[in-house]
């Protein structure tokens, strides 16, 4: 989830709801972020935000117009990068397998489809994972057919 999903969920309804069901009817939610960009500047702790953190959601929900586009201020990230490399790799990949896909190699190219799921976590874990992702995707494509 970037930035913007993570606003747009917090202020859901139903989370709002789970919120209330877990502290009561007058519960103050307290929110916990650790701002990627902050943690790239050397912040080591997450912030709290409690009140404030509502205005400053809503904001960024309407925000999420910008994803993906130069005034996209968290799309500078080392991870929001990758996340915008990996779809051109991937759509060449799928192209790459079903030029050759037959009744026998389907669960292989099920498997080599499903690969991109393993790509999730927070920054450092995901560019992990995508690393990972990417050598296992170069072998399963050089031993499909």
């Amino acid at each position: 989830k970037d930035e913007y999903e993570v606003a747009r969920l917090a202020l859901l309804d139903e989370s709002q709801a789970r919120y209330r069901a877990v502290g009561g009817p007058d519960t103050d939610v307290t929110y916990h972020l650790h701002p990627p960009m902050l943690r790239a500047m050397g912040m080591q702790r997450k912030l709290k935000f409690d009140k404030i953190g509502e205005p400053s959601f809503k904001a960024l929900r309407a925000m999420k117009r910008l994803r993906g586009t130069k005034l996209d201020p968290f799309g500078y990230a080392e991870v929001r990068k990758l996340e915008r490399a990996m779809i051109p790799e991937f759509e060449s990949a799928l192209d790459a397998v079903t030029s050759k896909l037959t009744a026998d190699n389907l669960d292989e190219a099920v498997a080599i489809a499903s690969l991109p799921d393993q790509v999730r976590g927070y920054e450092h874990i995901k560019l992990r994972r995508a690393e990972a992702y990417r050598i296992e995707l170069a072998e399963r494509l050089a031993a499909f057919g």
